[in-house]
């Protein structure tokens, strides 16, 4: 026996609100996301955001004075490198959690283009639905795509 299209429906919706509340919590963990790290000699602390971009460099304590140039900016450079490494960790535990294709890492850290965390797609159930019901579900996909584009 084959399910009624309203029944379909029903189940489209509830599998939709499922899946757009866990779009919703994991935009919310992202916008917070930052992570600061510390060099091993610790001597200089950096915090990176969600973009693995620096938002913050700190110098701890008055050691990196007598420091020598080169080895103060490989201090930096390793503190910048592991914020990134686990901002990307936590990006990604994020990502898979809410279900979402993880992107392999660039090479280069920055910012990244911004794109919907999931866009437009066809509906295609098993049986076609009376066009009215097609044309609400379809209505109702554009207009949650619009929302969460304007994060």
């Amino acid at each position: 026996m084959e399910t009624p299209p309203v029944r379909r429906l029903e189940q489209a919706l509830a599998d939709f609100a499922q899946r757009y509340a866990a779009l919703t919590r994991t935009r919310e963990q992202l916008r917070a996301l930052s992570v600061t790290a510390c060099s091993r000699d610790e001597v200089v602390q950096v915090t990176v955001g969600v973009d693995g971009c620096p938002a913050s460099i700190r110098f701890v304590g008055e050691r990196f004075r007598q420091m020598p140039p080169a080895q103060l900016g490989d201090s930096v450079v390793e503190a910048l490198g592991t914020a990134q490494a686990e901002v990307a960790a936590r990006l990604s535990a994020a990502m898979t959690s809410a279900g979402l294709p993880v992107q392999a890492a660039r090479e280069t850290p920055g910012p990244r283009p911004q794109r919907p965390l999931w866009g437009r797609r066809s509906f295609s159930p098993h049986a076609p639905l009376p066009p009215d019901l097609r044309a609400a579900v379809m209505a109702l996909t554009d207009s949650v795509c619009d929302a969460v584009r304007c994060v």
